[in-house]
């Protein structure tokens, strides 16, 4: 056969492959009613920009050194690439960063917040302990106060109130050599708090003048601060340019045939659309997929119970909220501790759970030592983590769990590398905000 028309064959009959596959792949979106994601548009400018000034400023930490950009950093894809974030009184950034050795690692990782603004999202925290369900349900109960937009906002409230997220201790002395007097309040006073914080941030005059653009001229509450940080959130961290999106808009070239292929095995044969579910691609529930328990946990036992904390119900025991899987490619360490900073190895995970739970090796999966050093493997933790496994195992080939890889990058937005344009020259407080690069 001459040599063009033996590259002729292998073209048509490679474009008959990629065709069966589009139309095979045409049939799984529109049975999962899968729909590309918009970015918002119709938002209050003034009130993004005060909820951006707020998000980078430290002034909202008890020792003024730490904002909510530190742990869901831009520049790192909104995480802070740790398995557990350090808090209050930690120093560095991304791989470098330190905590403090006098306090714990915060207890569960600083999971990414892309679309979190979502209109379909309802369920925040590891935990769920914020979720929008008949009303607003949140750990403040009853003295939620008014006037909240959305669960993001909800959820805006309550790393402030953390002593080590944000918070700080009694006798704690800020950046400054001020006392810390947000500290001093008792932890289940959130009103207390809301309100010592709202008062740090009026007697800066720049920032009374962005709340009087962004909301007009009346007294502000904790809630305007919350629905701004939720907006500049929803409108910064909504990346809708992913080669997926462009693919379910008709542009059939925007994904390779190995993506392809993993997207069928994702929504078929590997059965990951049973809780990675919809255009989010999280059923926003709750499962127990055998992650190895590791680091200071939630009690004083050192475990962390996931959402049986918020529902005291056994049946809830290590299990934790699907998390969602937009820009999956760049938010690892993966799972509510960080145990995986590989995707792959991520996967291989669900694959077959109780195998690596029982050889999961912090130090190959990059765990520094003293967090390594707090991994609770014994026979009994095992056996009591297994008890609420609610997932199967799959069999999968190699060069399978390698197309789903390939799949799942193509969730990522090339926008996530450009996230440091919102970061500002500088904060009303004037205290040291992020760097660019």
């Amino acid at each position: 056969m001459p040599l063009l028309l033996s590259f002729l064959v292998i073209f048509i009959t490679l474009s008959c492959t990629s065709s069966s596959v589009d139309e095979e792949l045409d049939k799984v979106i529109r049975a999962h009613n899968l729909k590309p994601l918009e970015k918002p548009t119709n938002y209050n400018k003034d009130k993004f920009e005060l909820g951006k000034a707020l998000f980078f400023d430290r002034i909202l930490s008890g020792n003024k050194d730490i904002s909510c950009s530190v742990c869901h950093d831009p520049r790192f894809g909104t995480g802070d690439c740790l398995p557990l974030p350090a808090g209050t009184k930690g120093w560095g950034e991304c791989l470098n960063r330190q905590k403090d050795p006098s306090r714990p690692f915060i207890p569960r990782n600083a999971q990414d917040i892309f679309f979190r603004g979502h209109r379909s999202f309802k369920v925040l925290f590891w935990d769920g302990r914020v979720e929008e369900k008949d009303g607003l349900k949140t750990p403040a109960g009853s003295i939620l106060p008014d006037g909240l937009e959305s669960p993001l906002s909800a959820q805006a409230l309550f790393p402030i109130t953390s002593r080590d997220e944000m918070r700080g201790r009694r006798g704690d002395t800020a950046i400054d050599g001020t006392i810390n007097e947000l500290a001093l309040i008792e932890d289940e006073d959130y009103r207390a708090i809301w309100q010592a914080i709202m008062n740090r941030l009026l007697s800066i005059p720049e920032y009374r003048d962005m709340f009087k653009r962004a909301y007009g001229e009346r007294e502000y509450t904790i809630s305007d601060y919350a629905n701004a940080v939720a907006l500049f959130e929803e409108v910064a961290f909504s990346t809708p340019d992913s080669p997926w999106d462009r693919y379910l808009k008709g542009d059939k070239e925007a994904l390779s045939y190995e993506a392809k292929l993993g997207a069928l095995l994702f929504f078929g044969k590997a059965k990951c659309y049973t809780c990675h579910s919809g255009s989010l691609f999280t059923d926003q529930k709750f499962h127990n997929i055998g992650v190895p328990q590791m680091g200071p946990g939630k009690d004083k036992s050192g475990f962390d119970y996931g959402r049986y904390l918020v529902t005291g119900k056994d049946e809830d025991k290590f299990k934790f909220r699907t998390p969602p899987l937009r820009n999956v490619a760049v938010t690892g360490p993966y799972f509510h501790n960080g145990a995986y900073n590989d995707l792959k190895k991520a996967i291989l995970h669900h694959l077959n759970p109780e195998y690596y739970l029982r050889n999961y090796d912090p130090y190959e999966n990059g765990i520094p030592p003293e967090l390594a050093n707090t991994l609770k493997n014994d026979e009994e933790t095992i056996n009591e983590i297994l008890k609420t496994l609610d997932i199967q195992p799959v069999q999968l080939e190699d060069y399978e769990i390698d197309y789903i890889v390939e799949f799942l990058k193509s969730l990522t937005s090339p926008e996530v590398y450009e996230l440091d344009k919102y970061i500002p020259d500088r904060v009303p407080s004037g205290l040291p905000a992020l760097s660019r690069f």
